[in-house]
């Protein structure tokens, strides 16, 4: 008995360590960024993403694509994505930094994207 218990243990040891260990899924329309680092997980941005979006639009005008939250070289930065109001005109993706809200750049999408 001694036997088959020690072996139901032992092959049940991996499952349960994979368990405890296994990355939890993020929902991917979670608007909180998800930090990699501790020293990551304190810093947040200041801007929300409502507030990126406002501050892309007003470089140019239009509608939001889509919009995501990275972490490039150690600070927080919004990319935004927009078809512009005048529809003749390329798409554009437009960074602000997620701390002071200014505009990072201004480029123009590849027709590929």
């Amino acid at each position: 008995m001694h036997v088959v218990l020690m072996s139901l243990f032992l092959s049940l040891a991996p499952t349960a360590c994979r368990a405890t260990t296994a990355p939890t899924p993020v929902d991917a329309g979670a608007s909180a960024p998800v930090a990699t680092t501790s020293r990551d997980a304190a810093a947040k941005p200041k801007l929300s993403l409502e507030e990126a979006r406002a501050a892309a639009l007003k470089q140019v005008p239009g509608t939001v694509i889509s919009a995501e939250l990275e972490r490039e070289h150690g600070r927080w930065i919004y990319s935004v994505e927009i078809q512009p109001t005048d529809r003749q005109q390329p798409r554009k993706e437009v960074e602000i930094d997620g701390d002071d809200g200014s505009v990072v750049a201004v480029e123009v999408e590849d027709a590929d994207d």
